[in-house]
């Protein structure tokens, strides 16, 4: 059993010059498996930039192999936004820590708090302006695709994100106000989707976009800027995107921004999770 005692000792050891000594401290730390990351916030004084990076690519590694075994326990979540956010915090886990389980719900929990605390009525125009003019969230427009922009974690204590994880929180906290706020998958952005005076004569179907400080567009608006492509896009905002089909974007977007990053073993993990969804799939439409 690893004694936690012995990691200041341990992290010491990563910057010898030794292959053989490198190699067995590895296997040290290793034999911690997911606490380590627990452990590693508890140490008073914490590893440097060097050690951090031999870290992080030992700790990648337990995270992945955690994620992949892990990650079947959203398809037997009830509710759609229940098995978004359960994919979600699980992906948080992956890139944040293990030690951050339970967080996505924590910080959502707390915003929707927030919210109510506001004594304003619910409705997914305030919402909007509570999370993207109040509370600042906002595009990421600098590093775009940094894959930590589809982290909610990261999303909401950084205050950036990229369109489908803004979206993301949208929904998920509409979700916690008894708000209906659905995604839609429109191509090249990823808008929320939601009605505006439901069951009365007003009655208005509206994009919400997330990443260009909560802007609300009425349908007739968006189809107006459309031109010649009109038809196809009323289809589009028809449809409500599914938790797979968010799901799927996400992890689509990682195995690119890992990608371009060089992290070649994380894209390739994002890229067996989207096998494995397709997989869920296959096997959901052949029980029906």
């Amino acid at each position: 059993m690893p004694n936690p005692a012995d990691l200041p000792y341990l992290i010491r050891l990563l910057d010898d010059e030794s292959e053989m000594v490198q190699q067995a401290v590895s296997r040290e730390l290793a034999a911690f498996g997911p606490s380590l990351d627990a452990e590693l916030v508890r140490l008073a004084q914490p590893p440097g930039p060097q050690q951090r990076a031999a870290l992080d690519r030992l700790l990648e590694k337990h995270r992945g192999a955690w994620l992949e075994g892990a990650w079947s326990e959203w398809h037997d979540v009830a509710g759609q936004m229940e098995q978004l956010e359960r994919a979600l915090s699980l992906l948080a886990g992956f890139q944040s820590g293990l030690e951050c389980q339970g967080k996505v719900a924590q910080l959502l929990d707390a915003l929707a708090e927030e919210f109510r605390c506001t004594a304003t009525p619910a409705d997914p125009r305030a919402l909007a302006r509570f999370l993207f003019t109040d509370k600042g969230l906002r595009g990421e427009r600098n590093n775009y695709y940094e894959p930590l922009n589809s982290n909610l974690v990261h999303v909401i204590e950084a205050r950036s994100g990229i369109p489908i994880s803004l979206a993301c929180v949208y929904m998920l906290i509409g979700h916690r106000l008894g708000l209906r706020i659905r995604g839609c998958n429109w191509p090249g952005h990823f808008f929320a989707r939601t009605v505006l005076h439901p069951g009365t004569s007003n009655e208005t179907l509206v994009l919400v976009d997330c990443f260009n400080r909560g802007q609300v567009i009425d349908e007739a608006s968006f189809l107006k800027m459309q031109g010649p492509s009109r038809q196809a896009a009323q289809s589009v905002l028809q449809e409500e995107a599914d938790v797979t089909t968010i799901i799927a974007r996400v992890l689509s977007y990682l195995a690119r921004a890992y990608r371009r990053n060089e992290q070649w073993e994380n894209s390739l993990l994002m890229l067996d999770l989207l096998k494995d969804l397709e997989h869920y799939l296959k096997t959901r439409s052949v029980r029906r």
